[in-house]
């Protein structure tokens, strides 16, 4: 009897889990598949002796009772199997011996006198076993040797019908008894290659469900890449497929084989379609929205846009392969596929009334649409004419209803439009579509009103609509697969049916212009929101000028946009910010002309903002400043009371200037006195934002200053006062913390900050840490109140009640910087009472932190204040009138004209220097944005002709001689600030021992850290600095103290000193040499000191006596110095030593009345206490015993012991090196 019946999921369900009382319920012909494995259960002695065991035979018995083709399976289970496992061993040696080329030989089956079919229907069991086995072992051997085709056996046991019952029985019980030598997956393998093999496999699993995976996985491993493109893959395909029909719980697993190992997409797809079907069945065949039915449109949707990419290669090289397949061809999968899709599209369409579509239906057509897009662009699937075009388009024009899915489901249409243009392309779905677009345009607001959707397809219309007008067609196609999520290829070529819609049926430039002005913006804009925005069909206006064109003011909308952003920050609104400023001052056109430019934010505008206080938004980084209502915003710290503490009176407000020539800004409808009521989603955000909008407007400004002289334009230039009131400090703390919420704007705005507010950008300033307070004195009587008074007071009191003064600065230090700057005042204002004697190093040391804590906040006004608390009041008798920053700006060196007390106080003198530092960098910047503000070309006509030559000045040269002049006047100022610290490290007479000499100590190391850092920065400085000159007892802690000291032998500009023709400074040279050699010993140092020994000898060869005698006295110490750095300069030193030693004794012979040489030498008769390597060589040898005689008898003693301690020193030291 031939097989009809395949292996139902029910049966092998129950046999897998050996359900006996399933089965019982079956009927013959659906059990007759398994009976092999029922047999062998009812045969075999079971290990379990329960009483469910005993039961569960007893049904299989009773299932056999009544089958006829049980005795023969008896029978096939009765024969000698160890016998037989001897010859299929041998049988398998011969296989692997001769192959399969060797049809005749076997162990298995001799004198086969008859054909195999009537050998195998005359034979009896024993003999049943041995031609299936011969047969099947020859076909494995075949199957081994390689091939170019595939291989087909040609066999009358398996190609006729009539046997296949019986072949089937005989097979799966030999799998079963020997299944060592049999493996399942080989033969499996094997039984491809002959006729039924996919049956075959069915009934050979059905008897061994524990083999499922194993053949499963063995067929889907041996399969090709495009299992439809060979012929045996067919045949694999309808053997795993019938095996998964069989088992459908796997089937899912099965798939996903596939998928991992990139193979059979075949098979992928059928075992989807078979899963939908199942499902689809299971609800009673209810599929009409598309939505039922398995998961084929996800899971297509999901390997096309998967993010592996030889998956998404794999399954596209499919769908490209069975569009090549020929009509005479059996059906494919992808034919299976867009049948099913066809028919999804249909169900959409069948009970939708007036292009309606159902809310229930939205989700699953937006899905199938994005489905059909992926197909198309990665793909590369052409649609067909009669049905999938008719119906993609009736889908994509239908009208959703008004909620976020419908939003959804419009937006994934028009971009089909674009990446599918094949769907217009007659004149009939033209119309549909452009009617559409119109539809879409005319219901925008109501949807985007109705779904409380922030991002509404109204942007997205716009944003393309601005794209076509500006030809930019691979923007287009960007914002497309943007929006889909995936890469759309569709050629510009194809895009003109739908470009003449929305240029010329819908948008037309003007009314895309007009209509972007009246969009609403986006309350609390943020990058979290999807999709694109009004703030996306602006910003590319704005680069394209569409609205200076068409005369349209945007500057209220973007101010309004600014005051609506939150929280992590759109990506577009730095870009926003940007393109506006440069429609602000930069022409459109080469020519620098234009008729209109945009209109600036007005100072009003943007103080409306910053008058709302920041410090209203607790813990903003870690909420993502959640939105508030304007009540919430205005309750807590208003900006007014925070700028009446950070700036003295109201800053004056520049209005724009007018323009002179023919250009004008766009006004705008707002008048300011509704500037203030503009509501603000995050006040931080808003700030930050309206702070790089200023830095970079400046910065456009100066940098193209010229362009705008030449142009003969004057724009706006936002007043010094307006930066002065602005927090930037603390903005810029903020961002730095939560850069992931400000990703685009932070390092844009460093680096503004950084070319315009260097000050606000130093390197102590991003590595200070807030320390923590004590938490002891915090709770130490008494509760004093935080007000000005009580501060004003304590600080007063400091010298006589330290503890309350600590007290109540470690309080502060508590306090947040908002709270603790209105006491900001009375805190620098009484700095002086901390120079007072007797004060504890602890309350100055916490007054330095609460300082730091102020900084943090509006640095520019502390510095100020501070450098105004720490001046005297009164200057030769006068009182002196109170200092701007402006006046601290332009001559930075007021911060030194303080107290001299200051520079006896370590803290305080850090903050000194570290206003000198910012003030400086301040001038530096000013001075530079001085020159650009007022270029060369600006005043060549006011120096008019040089008389002399009778020619015009050129801008150049002006501009070179400006830049060396600023250049000039910033080394002065910075050489200044370095002589005046050099000057307060100077010894006092109270300093040589005890505690002032620690606090001179302290004092030097801190100038000389600030000397170091100013000399790194600009090495000029330090030559300037030593041609300039200075105490030389400040010569040997500068050099120990200032390690960039080096680079006075690094750029040898000491022989330079050396050359000058002032002996002063030739000594200074000399003994800043001897430092440098004890310093740095280096083989440089080495040859600059050959070269001071020489210029020494020089010059006493040709100064007067006077001079001679100056050189040999001030020189010696120096000499010793070098000798003990420098040993192989012995030489050289000894005999300039004899030479002043000459000098010296013919000096003193010209004497009228000589002293005796016991007076002159009477230091031999008194020893050194200490011993001459004991002497300090700064200071010189002593001169106390010489007094008593003329200098030059004097000098002669000198020379000779200072020739003893350089031979001493030189040559009998201990550590020559």
């Amino acid at each position: 009897m031939p097989i009809t019946t395949p292996v139902s999921p029910r049966v092998f369900k129950a046999i897998e889990k050996s359900d006996i009382h399933t089965l019982a319920c079956c009927r013959e012909e659906d059990i007759r598949a398994i009976l092999p494995c029922l047999v062998r259960m009812s045969l075999i002695a079971p290990l379990d002796h329960s009483e469910e065991c005993i039961a569960g035979r007893k049904v299989i018995l009773r299932i056999l009772s009544g089958i006829e083709v049980v005795n023969s399976l008896v029978a096939l289970l009765s024969i000698d199997f160890p016998a037989l496992e001897a010859d299929v061993k041998k049988e398998q040696q011969l296989r692997q011996k001769l192959g399969g080329g060797n049809q005749s030989e076997s162990v298995l089956v001799q004198n086969l006198a008859n054909g195999l079919a009537l050998e195998f229907e005359c034979s009896d069991p024993t003999r049943r076993l041995r031609l299936l086995l011969s047969e099947l072992l020859l076909v494995m051997a075949q199957i081994r040797e390689p091939r170019q085709d595939f291989y087909h056996k040609a066999s009358e046991l398996f190609d006729n019908p009539c046997y296949l019952e019986e072949v089937s029985d005989v097979l799966c019980i030999a799998l079963a008894e020997l299944p060592a030598l049999l493996p399942p997956a080989e033969v499996a393998e094997a039984l491809l290659h002959v006729t039924n093999g996919p049956v075959l496999i069915s009934r050979m699993v059905a008897n061994q469900p524990d083999c499922f995976r194993e053949v499963v996985t063995g067929l889907v491993m041996n399969g090709d890449k495009q299992d439809e493109d060979v012929p045996g893959g067919m045949l694999r395909l309808q053997a795993v497929r019938t095996l998964c029909q069989m088992n459908p719980s796997q089937a899912l697993n099965v798939r996903t084989l596939c998928v991992e190992q990139c193979r059979m997409p075949g098979l992928a797809i059928y075992l989807t379609l078979d899963a939908g079907k199942a499902n689809a069945g299971g609800m009673g065949g209810n599929s009409l929205c598309g939505g039922e039915g398995g998961d084929v449109v996800s899971y297509v949707t999901g390997l096309l846009l998967s993010p592996n990419q030889p998956q998404r290669s794999w399954f596209a090289q499919f769908v490209k392969s069975g569009q090549r397949r020929k009509y005479d061809q059996p059906a494919s999968a992808l034919v299976a596929l867009r049948t099913d899709l066809s028919e999804r599209l249909r169900n959409f369409l069948l009970f939708n009334s007036n292009d309606t579509l159902p809310d229930s239906q939205v989700i699953h057509a937006t899905a199938l649409l994005r489905l059909y897009c992926a197909l198309k662009s990665l793909a590369n699937l052409k649609f067909s004419e009669d049905t999938e075009i008719m119906y993609l388009l009736q889908l994509v024009t239908c009208r959703p209803p008004p909620s976020a899915a419908g939003v959804r489901f419009v937006s994934t249409g028009l971009c089909m439009l674009i990446a599918c243009p094949s769907l217009i392309s007659s004149q009939d779905n033209e119309r549909r579509a452009s009617e559409w677009i119109k539809w879409l345009v005319k219901e925008e607001a109501y949807f985007a009103g109705a779904s409380g959707v922030s991002s509404s397809f109204g942007a997205m219309l716009l944003l393309m609509a601005i794209h076509f007008h500006v030809q930019q067609l691979s923007a287009i196609i960007e914002l497309v697969s943007a929006a889909l999520g995936m890469k759309v290829i569709t050629r510009a070529s194809s895009l003109g049916r739908i470009k003449y819609i929305f240029t010329h049926d819908v948008f037309t430039e003007q009314v895309v212009t007009a209509h972007a002005v009246k969009v609403p913006v986006t309350t609390g804009l943020n990058a979290n929101i999807p999709g694109f925005l009004p703030v996306h069909c602006v910003y590319h206006q704005l680069k394209s000028r569409m609205f200076t064109k068409h005369k349209v003011p945007i500057k209220d909308w973007i101010y309004n946009q600014i005051c609506a952003s939150s929280t992590p920050l759109h990506p577009v609104m730095p870009q926003l910010i940007e393109v506006y400023v440069n429609s602000i001052i930069l022409s459109s056109n080469k020519g620098g002309m234009s008729d209109h430019f945009n209109e600036p934010i007005s100072e009003e505008e943007i103080m409306a903002v910053f008058s709302q206080s920041i410090f209203t938004e607790k813990n903003s980084g870690k909420s993502h400043e959640k939105h508030q209502n304007p009540g919430q915003r205005r309750g807590a710290l208003r900006g007014s009371q925070l700028r009446r503490f950070a700036v003295r009176g109201k800053a004056a407000l520049t209005p724009p200037t007018t323009s002179t020539s023919k250009t004008s800004h766009l006004s705008s409808q707002t008048s300011s006195s509704t500037t203030g009521n503009t509501p603000v989603a995050s006040i931080m955000t808003s700030q930050l934002l309206l702070l790089y909008y200023l830095l970079l407007y400046e910065d456009v400004r100066l940098t193209n200053s010229h362009q705008l002289l030449a142009s003969s334009r004057r724009v706006l230039s936002y007043s010094p006062h307006l930066f002065a009131q602005l927090p930037i400090r603390y903005l810029l703390s903020h961002a730095q913390k939560e850069q992931r919420l400000y990703a685009g704007l932070y390092s844009p705005l460093v680096k503004l900050l950084v070319s315009h507010y260097p000050q606000l950008c130093l390197v102590e300033d991003w590595l200070y840490q807030t320390p923590s307070a004590n938490s002891r004195l915090g709770i130490l009587p008494p509760p004093l109140p935080l007000d000005p008074q009580t501060v004003t007071r304590a600080m007063e009191d400091a010298a006589h009640n330290p503890g309350q003064v600590l007290v109540l600065l470690d309080r502060l230090l508590r306090m947040p910087p908002y709270q603790l700057w209105p006491l900001a005042g009375p805190l620098v204002s009484s700095v002086k009472c901390l120079l007072k004697p007797g004060i504890p190093r602890r309350v100055l040391d916490t007054y330095k932190q609460v300082w730091m804590r102020l900084n943090s906040l509006f640095p520019r006004r502390l510095w100020a204040m501070t450098v105004e608390g720490l001046l005297p009041a009164e200057i030769h008798g006068r009182v002196r009138r109170a200092l701007s920053e402006d006046d601290i700006i332009l001559d930075p060196l007021y911060v030194l004209r303080c107290d001299d007390e200051v520079y006896r106080c370590a803290p305080l003198l850090h903050l000194v220097i570290y206003m000198l530092q910012v003030y400086l960098l301040s001038s530096r910047t000013f001075l530079s944005q001085q020159m650009q503000n007022r270029p060369a070309a600006a005043i060549t006509h006011n120096l008019g002709t040089n008389t002399s030559t009778g020619t015009a000045t050129s801008p150049q040269t002006i501009e070179e001689e400006r830049e060396k002049l600023r250049g000039a006047l910033v080394l002065t100022q910075e050489s200044a600030a370095v002589q005046i610290l050099l000057e307060a490290c100077l010894m006092k007479e109270r300093e040589k021992d005890g505690a002032g000499a620690l606090i001179l100590q302290e004092v030097r190391s801190i100038v000389c850290s600030y000397i170091h850092q100013a000399f790194l920065k600009d090495t000029t400085l330090a030559k300037l600095v030593h041609f300039q000159g200075y105490p030389g007892e400040l010569l040997g802690p500068v050099v120990r103290g200032v390690p960039s000291m080096h680079i006075a032998i690094g750029l040898n500009w000491i022989p330079e000193l050396l050359q000058l023709p002032d002996l002063e400074k030739q000594l200074f040279a000399i003994e800043l040499t001897s430092h440098l050699a004890l310093q740095n010993a280096m083989p440089s140092t080495l040859s600059i000191s050959r070269l001071g020994i020489n210029t020494l000898a020089t010059l006493l060869s040709v100064l007067s006596k006077n001079k001679r005698l100056k050189i040999i006295k001030e020189s010696l110490p120096s000499l010793v110095a070098i000798g003990r750095a420098f040993p192989a300069l012995t030489d050289d030193l000894l005999h300039l030593m004899v030479m002043y030693g000459r000098v010296a004794a013919a000096q003193s012979g010209l004497l009228a009345a000589p002293a005796p040489k016991s007076i002159a030498f009477q230091d031999e008769e008194k020893p050194l206490v200490d011993g001459v390597e004991k002497m300090d060589y700064e200071e010189g040898p002593p001169v106390d015993v010489f007094r008593s005689v003329p200098q030059e008898d004097s000098l002669y003693a000198q020379v000779i012991t200072t020739f003893k301690m350089l031979v001493k020193e030189s040559t009998m030291s201990h550590n020559l090196y």
